[in-house]
C-alpha cells in the first residue's frame, strides 16, 4: 500500500505497469483502498498528463466505495476536467447532485458545482438539466455561505456566456513544470533556497538578477516625525522631562542618517547572515529602562527597530538599521541579559568605512545612554 503515498515518485517514473497496479488495488472493495488510490490518481493525472486515458479507464464504479471528503474530491475532480473521455461521467456526478442535500462536506459541494460545470462545457446535452437542479439547490436552499456563493458566481459567470465560462473556468488540468521540479530535486538546496521569496519563478533568474543589479536593498519610505537627515549635533533626543533636552554628541564626523527608511523582517535577516561583524563593545545599563523608551529614542536618530523582545524578558534582544547618505547600512543586535549590567552591542555594515562605523557607534552609544540616564 505504499504506493498509494508517493504519487510524485510514480509520475517520474510513470509506466503502464504502475496505473495496473493500482487499478488492481480497486478490485479489493476496500473503501480507504480506493479513496487513496482515487487521490493517486488525481496527482497521476496533473503530474503525468500522458496516464489520463488508463486512468479514465479505471474510475467506473469508484463512487460506491468511497465515503471520505477527500476521495470524493478526487473522483469528482477527476469526472470535470477528464469527464469527456468517461463515458459515465455525467451518471456518476448526476448521484451526487441527487444526494446534494445529505452531502456533509461543503468542500465537496464547492468541487462538485465546479466539475459539472466543467463537464456541463464538454458534455452541454447531458448535463444542462442536472447543472440547473445543482444551481438552483445552492442558490435557494445551501445554508452554507462559501457553497452559495461559488454557486452564485457560476450563475452569473453562465450568464456572461460560454467563452467567457470557459475563458475563466477551464484552467490548466496538469503540470507541465514536472521536468523543472525534478531538475531542481537534484541540485543542493543551497543552489535554489536563495529564490524565495523574490520573482525568479515569473522572471527567471538572470533577467530577475539583471532587474534587482542597480537596486541594493529595497526599502520603503514612510511618514516620520523628523523630515529632515539627521546629522549628529543637530537633532535632540527625546527627553525623559519636558524641561530637559538631551542632544547626541557631535564627535561623530557629521554622519547623516536617510530619515524614514523602513527594511522588512526578511530583508535585515538576509543581509544579516551575508555581513562580517565590524564592533562588538559593551556598555552600561539599568534594569528600570523601558523597551519603548529605547525605540522612540532611535527613531529620533532615525535608526529603526525591526524587532524587539517584550519588556522584562529574561534575555531582552533588540534588532536595528540604518543607513547613511552614502548608502552604507548599519545593522545592529542589542542583548541585554537581565543578571548582567551591561547592554551587547555588536554592529555590522554593508561597505567597509571604518570612520562611519566609528560615528554610528557614537550615535548609538549616546542614544542608548541617555535613555538609560549614564554617560557614554
Amino acid at each position: 500500500m505504499s504506493l498509494c503515498f508517493f504519487p510524485g515518485t510514480i509520475a517520474r517514473t510513470y509506466t503502464e505497469q504502475c496505473v495496473r497496479i493500482l487499478t488492481e488495488l480497486l478490485e479489493l472493495k476496500q473503501e480507504h483502498i480506493t479513496s487513496a488510490v482515487v487521490q493517486v490518481f488525481r496527482d497521476l493525472v496533473w503530474l503525468c498528463p500522458q496516464c489520463t486515458e488508463s486512468v479514465s479507464q479505471a474510475l467506473h464504479g469508484c463512487e460506491e466505495a468511497i465515503q471520505d471528503s477527500e476521495g470524493k474530491q478526487a473522483l469528482i475532480w477527476l469526472l470535470g476536467v477528464r469527464g469527456e473521455r468517461v463515458p459515465s461521467a455525467p451518471y456518476i456526478l448526476e448521484d451526487f447532485v441527487e444526494n446534494v442535500k445529505s452531502e456533509a462536506f461543503s468542500v465537496v459541494k464547492v468541487e462538485l458545482l465546479t466539475a459539472l460545470l466543467r463537464l456541463f462545457l464538454a458534455r452541454p446535452a447531458e448535463c444542462q438539466d442536472m447543472l440547473g437542479r445543482l444551481l438552483y439547490y445552492c442558490i435557494e436552499e445551501e445554508t452554507d455561505m462559501m457553497v452559495r456563493d461559488r454557486a452564485l458566481f457560476y450563475y452569473r459567470l453562465l450568464q456572461a456566456g460560454t467563452e467567457e465560462t470557459k475563458r475563466v473556468l477551464c484552467s490548466p488540468t496538469s503540470d507541465h513544470s514536472l521536468r523543472l521540479l525534478e531538475d531542481q530535486a537534484e541540485c543542493s538546496v543551497n543552489a535554489w533556497a536563495s529564490d524565495f521569496n523574490t520573482l525568479v519563478p515569473i522572471f527567471g533568474k538572470e533577467k530577475w538578477t539583471a532587474m534587482t543589479a542597480n537596486q541594493g536593498i529595497e526599502l520603503c519610505h514612510t511618514d516620520s516625525v523628523c523630515e529632515a537627515s539627521t546629522v549628529v549635533g543637530e537633532e535632540p533626543l527625546i527627553p525623559e522631562k519636558k524641561e530637559e533636552v538631551l542632544y547626541v554628541a557631535s564627535s561623530s564626523g557629521g554622519l547623516t542618517l536617510i530619515p524614514s527608511t523602513c527594511l522588512t523582517a526578511e530583508q535585515f535577516e538576509r543581509t544579516w547572515l551575508n555581513l562580517a561583524v565590524g564592533c562588538q563593545q559593551a556598555i552600561p545599563w539599568q534594569e528600570n529602562v523601558q523597551p519603548d523608551t529605547i525605540q522612540a529614542a532611535l527613531q529620533v536618530v532615525h535608526i529603526q527597530t525591526i524587532a524587539m523582545s517584550k519588556a522584562n524578558s529574561q534575555v531582552w534582544k533588540a534588532y536595528l538599521a540604518a543607513q547613511d547618505d552614502a548608502g552604507c547600512l548599519f545593522l545592529t543586535e542589542l542583548l541585554l541579559e537581565m543578571e548582567n549590567a551591561e547592554m551587547q552591542m555588536l554592529v555590522k555594515q554593508s561597505k567597509d568605512t571604518p570612520e562611519a562605523l566609528q560615528a554610528f557607534i557614537s550615535i548609538l552609544r549616546t542614544v542608548l545612554g541617555a535613555v538609560a540616564g549614564l554617560t557614554s
